[in-house]
């Protein structure tokens, strides 16, 4: 052990203070990502099945600037294997500055309905809340007692519906959370996207097993009209430009006593595309972060925070080893490789659930972006604003 000379960082006293620090966060790190992959493995898996009630479905589809993709997922959703009489498609455009209204306006399909969220309130009465806006507005409109909701810029198999409803009809659940995955992965920094959104649903299902309501993604998800007019929709969350999932999710769970599930069945997989660029990138996950202090239960926000300090004290040892020779150097390469070696599992599997197993083979490059996505983004997805369909957000 270095003893206390010009020029370091620890005595030793701290040294060895800090070592057991670092090691307690690593063991906790193991810890949580074991029993996210438990509860992951142990989630059930829905399979099709004969529905016994068919309800009259409202799908809604928030969107803003999304003319290259909205007439491809109005074809998705009109080839779904579920009756034509029984659903409709609404698509609330958010205040577009391009021709995605007039494309949509253009689709000759009675089940297609388009809202103009101009018409019922302008950009600037709008504060933050857009996305969250739009879907109120929809679902005032929707006739259906079942409400689905996803992205404009999405891609859905012609079971996603029936599947979605078949999870809903088998759990009983007031509110479903769908599978969603990045695909069309060029580059090995989308690659890294898409194993680490894999691992993302993997921790979504593992975290409603475990009782923490905190993670969904509004791209795929199913609930009751009536459940959500009951918890007063999107009110006392409105004040986040994001959330429309999360937070909502937590509401859900709250009122009706946790009746919320993910739907584990490959036909409700809705699929998107990755950030082709880092600027991008971190945009969307600044936007996805900037909910983070709005989360209700403790156990959620210490976990988050005992996570990010596990991290952030591997890149601590590395940087101190610099100026405090190999302890440090071992000790921050140790954490690293232990925390790429528990990720293994969880990751593992969910790949190949989504049936992507070739991404496994970027892993450990993945990991080096991972490490610094973390604390990048977790020091500063609460601090800056960001760019977010043309409008800066915070």
């Amino acid at each position: 052990m270095r003893t206390v000379k010009q020029g370091c960082i620890f005595n030793t006293s701290m040294m060895i203070s800090w070592m057991i620090l670092s090691s307690l966060l690593t063991a906790f790190y193991v810890g949580i990502m074991l029993l996210y992959w438990y509860h992951w493995w142990r989630t059930p898996n829905y399979p099709p099945k004969t529905l016994e009630h068919i309800p009259f479905v409202s799908i809604l589809i928030p969107v803003r600037d999304e003319s290259a993709n909205i007439l491809l997922l109005l074809e998705d959703l009109q080839a779904q294997h579920y009756p034509a009489d029984k659903m409709e498609i609404i698509v609330i455009d958010d205040h577009s500055s391009d021709n995605t209204a007039a494309l949509v306006a253009s689709v000759r399909d009675s089940r297609v309905k388009l809202i103009r969220l101009q018409e019922w309130i302008s950009e600037e009465e709008l504060m933050q809340a857009y996305k969250k806006k739009a879907i109120e507005v929809g679902i005032s409109q929707a006739l259906g007692s079942i409400i689905l909701t996803t992205d404009g810029d999405c891609h859905i198999g012609e079971n996603w519906l029936w599947s979605m409803l078949c999870v809903k009809e088998a759990t009983g659940a007031k509110l479903i959370t769908g599978p969603v995955m990045l695909d069309r992965s060029q580059t090995v920094f989308e690659h890294f996207q898409s194993l680490d959104f894999m691992g993302m649903m993997g921790i979504t299902a593992a975290s409603l097993r475990m009782g923490m309501f905190n993670m969904a993604n509004g791209a795929n998800m199913l609930y009751e009209k009536e459940a959500f007019l009951e918890v007063d929709g999107f009110k006392g969350i409105d004040h986040k430009a994001s959330g429309d999932d999360m937070l909502l999710v937590y509401k859900f769970a709250k009122a009706f006593n946790g009746a919320v599930a993910f739907a584990k069945t490959k036909d409700a997989i809705v699929c998107t595309a990755p950030m082709h660029s880092l600027k991008g990138f971190l945009q969307q996950r600044f936007r996805w972060t900037s909910k983070s202090g709005d989360y209700q239960d403790m156990r959620i926000t210490w976990i988050l925070g005992l996570v990010y300090l596990s991290v952030l004290s591997i890149l601590i040892n590395l940087v101190a080893a610099c100026f405090e020779g190999t302890t440090l150097l071992w000790l921050g390469s140790g954490q690293w490789l232990i925390k790429s070696l528990v990720d293994i599992p969880l990751l593992n599997s969910t790949s190949r659930w989504f049936g992507k197993p070739a991404l496994m083979k970027t892993f450990f490059s993945s990991q080096v972006f991972h490490v610094a996505y973390i604390i990048g983004v977790g020091t500063l997805g609460n601090i800056l604003k960001y760019q977010w369909k043309g409008r800066t957000l915070r």
